[in-house]
């Protein structure tokens, strides 16, 4: 009697690199002032920056 054939696991999954949240102004130029916050209860996605408090947001979409 021969021996059965082993199942091959599955490849592991790839895991997404994590986005920067703070960036620097484009319109003052500063360095590591801008803060994004991503809102998924409201799906609202949202740049500030600190120092001349220039904004920016946006409706986003689900990422999968």
């Amino acid at each position: 009697m021969g021996k059965r054939k082993s199942r091959a696991k599955p490849p592991p999954k790839k895991r997404m690199d994590k986005l920067d949240t703070v960036f620097s102004c484009p319109f003052c130029n500063h360095g590591t002032s801008v803060e994004c916050r991503i809102d998924m209860k409201n799906l609202i996605g949202e740049a500030v920056c600190g120092i001349c408090q220039e904004n920016f947001s946006m409706t986003i979409t689900e990422m999968n």
